[in-house]
C-alpha cells in the first residue's frame, strides 16, 4: 500500500519555523531598512527617486501576496479597468511606495528644496487653529503621509500624530524614531487615557491627526468606500463629535512634473447625539478619502484588505 503525501506536514513544519525566526528575522529587516534610508539619504535626490523606483519594482516582483491582493483590490474600486490598466496601477503603487521611502531617508535633502512640497490652501488650517481649540486632521494612507506629517511640522505647526503601536517592537521604533526627530507627538490609541491625551492636545491648539482608512482591529461602523461597505474606525468622527474642536481634511500626492502638494479642506461638522450622527459623519470622512484615491489611484495602499469583513460577518 503506498504512502500518503506529506506536504501538508512539511507546509505546518515551514510555518513553525517562521514562527521561531520572526524575531531574528525582523532584527535583520530593520537594521537594512534603516541602514538602506541612511545610504539613500547621502545621494541627490534624482538618484534618491531613482532607487527607491527601482526598490519598487523590485517588490513588485518579489512580494507576490501584496501583489496579488493589490491586482484584486484596484479591480474592485475600478471594475471598469481592463487588465492592462489595473496592472499598470499595482505597479505603479509599488514604485510609489518605493520612492516614498526613498523620500524619507532623504528628508534632510528634500526640507531644504523649495517648493519640493507645495501647500494649497493652507488658511483653512491656520483658520481653524485660529479658534484656540486644536484641529482634528482627517487622513489617509494616501500618498506619502509621512512625509505630509514631516513637512507640516518642519513648518513649524504642533503636530500629535494619533497611531497604534507596531506589534514588532523594532519596526515601532523605527517609525517612532522617524517622527520624533521630526518634532511630532504621539498619541497611542490604544492607551488606557488615550482620550484625555487627545483633550490635553487640543487644550495646547496642537493639530490631532488621524488615519482612518484601514480595517484595524476593534470597534467600527460600516460606510461605503468605493461602492462596497467598509469596516471603518469611528475614532475621527468620536473626538469631533465630543470635543467640538475644528476639523480639516488633508491629503498629499505626487506632482506630475515633481514633488508633492499637499491640500486642506475644512469640514463642517453639524453637531448631534446618536450612533446615525457617528456614521454619517464617518462615512464623510471616508468619502473625502475616496475622492483623494480617486485623483491620485496608485497612491494608495492597495495591499491592505480594507473590505475584510462585511456587515452579515461582522459578528
Amino acid at each position: 500500500m503506498e504512502e500518503s503525501p506529506q506536504p501538508p506536514r512539511r507546509r505546518s513544519l515551514w510555518k513553525r519555523f517562521l514562527r521561531a525566526t520572526r524575531g531574528p528575522r525582523n532584527a535583520v529587516l530593520a537594521r537594512a531598512i534603516w541602514g538602506t534610508g541612511r545610504a539613500i539619504g547621502t545621494l541627490p535626490p534624482p538618484a534618491a527617486l531613482a532607487v527607491g523606483r527601482a526598490l519598487g519594482r523590485g517588490a513588485h516582483a518579489l512580494l507576490g501576496t501584496p501583489r496579488r491582493l493589490a491586482w484584486k483590490h484596484v479591480g474592485m474600486a475600478f471594475p471598469e479597468l481592463d487588465e492592462a490598466a489595473r496592472a499598470r496601477i499595482v505597479r505603479a503603487t509599488f514604485e510609489h511606495a518605493g520612492q516614498s521611502f526613498a523620500e524619507l531617508g532623504s528628508w534632510r535633502q528634500l526640507a531644504r528644496l523649495d517648493g519640493y512640497v507645495r501647500i494649497d490652501n493652507l488658511a483653512a488650517l491656520d483658520a481653524a487653529l485660529a479658534e484656540g481649540r486644536g484641529t482634528i486632521a482627517v487622513t489617509g494612507h494616501v500618498g506619502n503621509w509621512e512625509l505630509l506629517a514631516a513637512t507640516i511640522a518642519e513648518r513649524g505647526y504642533a503636530l500629535s500624530v494619533v497611531a497604534r503601536r507596531v506589534n514588532d517592537v523594532r519596526f515601532d521604533a523605527l517609525i517612532t524614531r522617524f517622527r520624533g526627530d521630526r518634532g511630532m507627538e504621539i498619541l497611542n490609541r490604544d492607551a488606557p487615557d488615550f482620550l484625555a491625551q487627545v483633550r490635553a492636545a487640543l487644550a495646547r491648539n496642537r493639530i490631532v491627526a488621524i488615519l482612518m482608512d484601514q480595517d484595524s482591529r476593534g470597534g467600527g461602523v460600516f460606510v461605503p468606500f468605493f461602492g462596497r461597505p467598509a469596516h471603518t474606525p469611528p475614532g475621527a468622527a468620536v473626538l469631533a463629535l465630543r470635543t467640538r474642536a475644528p476639523v480639516v481634511t488633508v491629503f498629499i500626492r505626487r506632482r506630475p512634473e515633481a514633488g508633492h502638494v499637499i491640500t486642506f479642506e475644512r469640514v463642517p461638522i453639524h453637531h448631534g447625539a446618536g450612533r446615525g450622527q457617528l456614521t454619517a459623519l464617518t462615512a464623510r470622512f471616508t468619502a473625502a478619502i475616496e475622492g483623494a484615491i480617486r485623483t491620485s489611484p496608485a497612491e494608495w495602499v492597495w495591499w491592505h484588505e480594507r473590505w475584510r469583513r462585511q456587515p452579515q460577518s461582522s459578528g
